[in-house]
């Protein structure tokens, strides 16, 4: 009887060593396997997402989607899928504003750097109120969008150029160089 206690004992020893061990490495949780993590640093996800997508709304303060103009601006690029047309027109607006309110999902992603090697703020209230922001008012535009009214859109414009300034004011125009950016504001 005392072989088979001292077998038990043995095996869950072991376990009350680890579960009575470190208390801070117990409370620091285990890392998401399905997280996302960032593939490009804060410059290269802004070229490639709201930039372009912004544009696409901003352009919709002088040039109709749908009207002859579209053919010559670049942000209206048309591309032929049978007898439609994708990413043009209302339709291509509408997906850009939705774009945006995705992108703000993707500035949020704890371990992205700045172009300069920084960490990005994103732990920083004032960043997660200005990616809130691009949110909503990413949403409005698609609303503005769904309306086909330029009019809608240049007022809703005006609010995509807040939000985005919201952070860029603080983190991004501080230092055009670019040395300083991404840098908390003391």
């Amino acid at each position: 009887m005392k072989t088979k206690s001292l077998h038990l004992l043995v095996m869950i020893l072991p376990f009350l060593f680890a579960a009575c061990g470190n208390p801070e490495q117990a409370a620091t949780p285990a890392p998401d396997a399905g997280a996302a993590k960032p593939h490009a640093n804060m410059l290269q996800l802004m070229r490639a997402f709201p930039f372009p997508h912004a544009n696409v709304l901003f352009d919709t303060q002088s040039r109709d989607p749908v009207g002859p103009e579209k053919l010559s601006s670049m942000v209206f690029s048309v591309y032929r899928w049978g007898d439609t047309d994708v990413y043009a027109g209302w339709p291509g607006v509408e997906s850009s504003a939705l774009a945006l309110a995705e992108v703000a999902e993707l500035l949020k992603i704890p371990g992205r750097l700045c172009a300069n090697g920084l960490p990005a703020p994103v732990e920083q209230d004032d960043w997660k109120k200005a990616t809130q922001g691009l949110i909503e008012v990413s949403e409005a535009a698609y609303k503005a969008a769904q309306t086909k009214n330029m009019d809608a859109m240049i007022e809703v414009s005006e609010k995509i150029t807040t939000a985005c300034a919201a952070c860029h004011d603080i983190y991004r125009d501080v230092d055009q160089v670019g040395k300083m950016r991404c840098t908390v504001p003391q």
